[in-house]
């Protein structure tokens, strides 16, 4: 069985794992092999221990993961929005499942467990970025009913990389629910 829970300090290898592994996978052919070859699942537990450190800080920042038995096979992570003139309030930064695990739903759960703590936080519309070359991870964003509205230039590995972004104006719907925060006759 597969469970959805708040990340713990305790959780940060696995999530480094997950991390290092689906990076080498999803993105071999749009970032440089050189760059990824170099990630470290060493490196990535002391950035996860950090991380999830921090977290502990900002309740508007969450790592979400999906659990087998002990083993971490998914992760996401979701806070306040990182740029001042995106059209979002929440952003989700990651989310990554390992390859042998996509298909299952799992994807859609974090999806919603992400929504549900913006709403929890006052944050009603969310977003992201994706690499504009990751057809997977934008196929499924689409699917989730997420709105293409912008691009931009970023720079991942010391090398410059096209992203495109998008984003659910009501964060509900990624919840499976109603807007809550809007009142009766406003529409």
């Amino acid at each position: 069985m597969i469970h959805i829970r708040p990340a713990e300090l305790s959780d940060a290898a696995g999530i480094a794992r997950v991390h290092c592994l689906t990076w080498k996978e999803a993105y071999r052919g749009i970032l440089d092999d050189t760059y990824l070859e170099s990630l470290s699942q060493k490196r990535l537990t002391t950035r996860w221990r950090a991380t999830l450190e921090h977290r502990s800080q900002d309740l508007d920042e969450q790592v979400f993961i999906a659990v087998q038995g002990k083993a971490v096979i998914g992760f996401l992570t979701i806070g306040a929005s990182r740029e001042a003139f995106a059209p979002w309030e929440s952003e989700i930064g990651m989310i990554y499942i390992l390859k042998e695990h996509r298909g299952a739903g799992i994807g859609r759960v974090l999806m919603k467990a992400a929504a549900d703590h913006s709403i929890r936080r006052g944050m009603f519309s969310c977003g992201l970025w994706v690499l504009r070359d990751n057809g997977g991870g934008r196929d499924f964003y689409e699917v989730l009913k997420g709105e293409p509205t912008g691009r931009k230039t970023d720079s991942v590995g010391g090398h410059l990389v096209q992203l495109v972004a998008y984003w659910w104006s009501e964060v509900a719907t990624l919840a499976d629910r109603h807007p809550t925060h809007i009142l009766p006759g406003s529409r």
